[in-house]
């Protein structure tokens, strides 16, 4: 009897879409959940928010 090989969530996503792996039920929306990125997009708006609020005057700022 001939095993089928298996094949990888890597070997998948390389010819489809995130959204065709979910459909197709080869993952979950869970897979591409990153928890650490939705916390650094949290806070660069925060970093964000505060530099509108807080506008350096072009006199004190350095050209690079």
């Amino acid at each position: 009897m001939t095993e089928k090989p298996e094949i990888s969530i890597t070997q998948l996503s390389y010819g489809m879409t995130p959204e065709e792996l979910i459909s197709e039920g080869y993952v979950d929306t869970d897979y591409f959940y990153d928890p650490a990125s939705e916390e650094w997009k949290i806070e660069v708006d925060k970093m964000e928010q505060i530099v509108k609020e807080n506008q350096i005057p072009d006199s004190e700022c350095i050209p690079f």
